[in-house]
């Protein structure tokens, strides 16, 4: 039985519909991934920092009037296995674990280069940021790497 007005027709979509929402859905899909791509890192740095601020935790265990018991890193091993594990994480997050401790052994500092660029304001160009945290409790952002031989010939160490 046919109604009257009614084509005798098969629903459903054209090819040409599919494919035009198919390239419209895989172009907002690119649109929004390339805007999550900023968040990813400072995810990440999130992650760099709560992990470089975990180290200065267990620095502060390992305190017995020096840092004595504190590994500098980098290092080609790594004997203590929580330090191990924390330098591990770090790189896996796009970092790297730098522990440097001044002659005496009585102050150390630890910073991770992170994965977010900052602009220097003296040269106006990107430059790497630094997450480092010290024995005095302080922690800062660095727009370059600290020196070592500096902080190995200083009487403390201090993030500057």
């Amino acid at each position: 039985m046919q109604f009257r007005g009614m084509k005798n027709s098969k629903g459903g979509f054209t090819l040409i519909e599919m494919l035009v929402v198919v390239a419209i859905i895989g172009l907002l899909s690119s649109v929004i991934l390339t805007a999550l791509g900023p968040a990813k890192n400072k995810a990440k740095d999130a992650r760099i920092m709560q992990e470089v601020n975990q180290v200065r935790s267990l620095a502060e265990t390992m305190y017995n009037g020096t840092y004595a018991g504190l590994q500098e890193l980098p290092a080609q091993t790594i004997a203590d296995p929580n330090l191990s594990q924390l330098a591990t994480d770090i790189t896996s997050e796009g970092g790297a674990l730098n522990i440097i401790k001044s002659s005496d052994e009585r102050t150390y500092l630890a910073f991770s280069q992170l994965n977010t660029t900052v602009t220097d304001p003296t040269t106006q160009t990107q430059v790497t940021q630094y997450y480092c945290v010290d024995s005095s409790g302080h922690a800062d952002f660095l727009i370059t790497e600290p020196d070592y031989n500096q902080i190995k010939s200083a009487p403390t160490a201090v993030c500057q």
